[in-house]
């Protein structure tokens, strides 16, 4: 079951001021991500909360028309995130929650590809012990990627591929794309209940400030795995932030959003 909590507020254009792309304003922005979303989630067993900050007549009128349940409040960014932590909380242990921010719009392949890599989550991770790896993590925890807690951040970010960016990381390939291990995400990402129960401290910490760098750094391995999560991002990504700055390479974006 994928249990989606889409965190939403048309009153804030953007939290960092960066322009949208295709000449859409927030509303527009929201009404077309969600519009993907629920696509792409078409022949999977799901269900969507909606936390809606602050939200707008005609926004909340637009949500209306879909089978989803609405949490409304004047809540404010960190609060907002708060809200979706509890209701993500309360889902059974299985569950694969999706916390997902309003401004990332999804290719039509999104959840066949995510489903895909969950399906047969052991095979594709499963890596043997070797002398190479060493540097990387302890060896009961190299023997052991296939089982630990699993974190999906479904866009690819372009400064990754930065000089100065790169960094060393697990290559995976499923049936669909290639998998890359990331060590740092936004506040869009996708688990097990279990694993945002496990991290629950570290994820509620970071609702201060907005502080998705301080969730990345107590959360996600980089070179040691000791207690972290793994954290896969698909290649070529299958969702995108639109900020005209940061969209995920080598997709036709303007195709995807009908522009």
């Amino acid at each position: 079951m994928y249990r989606i909590i889409y965190r939403t507020c048309d009153a804030v254009s953007s939290v960092h001021g960066a322009a949208r792309p295709f000449g859409l304003n927030k509303r527009e922005t929201i009404e077309l991500c969600f519009k993907s979303l629920v696509e792409s989630l078409r022949g999977f067993e799901y269900g969507i909360h909606v936390v809606a900050d602050n939200i707008s007549d005609d926004l909340r009128k637009f949500f209306q028309q879909y089978s989803v349940t609405i949490t409304e409040g004047v809540f404010g960014n960190d609060e907002s995130f708060r809200v979706c932590l509890r209701q993500a909380f309360q889902y059974d242990d299985n569950d694969w929650v999706y916390l997902c921010e309003d401004d990332y719009l999804h290719a039509p392949q999104a959840f066949l590809w995510i489903d895909d890599l969950i399906a047969n989550r052991e095979s594709i991770l499963l890596t043997k012990s070797h002398r190479s790896l060493k540097r990387f993590a302890p060896i009961d925890y190299r023997r052991n990627i296939h089982k630990m807690p699993l974190f999906i951040h479904p866009p690819d970010y372009p400064d990754r591929y930065k000089p100065r960016q790169r960094d060393p990381s697990f290559i995976f390939v499923s049936q669909y794309c290639h998998w890359r291990q990331v060590a740092n995400t936004t506040f869009t990402f996708m688990a097990e209940a279990k694993s945002l129960k496990h991290f629950k401290t570290a994820l509620l910490h970071a609702a201060s400030g907005a502080d998705d760098g301080y969730l990345s750094r107590k959360i996600f391995a980089r070179y040691h795995f000791a207690g972290k999560a793994l954290c896969l991002s698909p290649m070529p990504g299958v969702s995108t932030h639109m900020h005209s700055e940061v969209m995920t390479p080598l997709v036709d974006w303007k195709k995807i959003a009908g522009k």
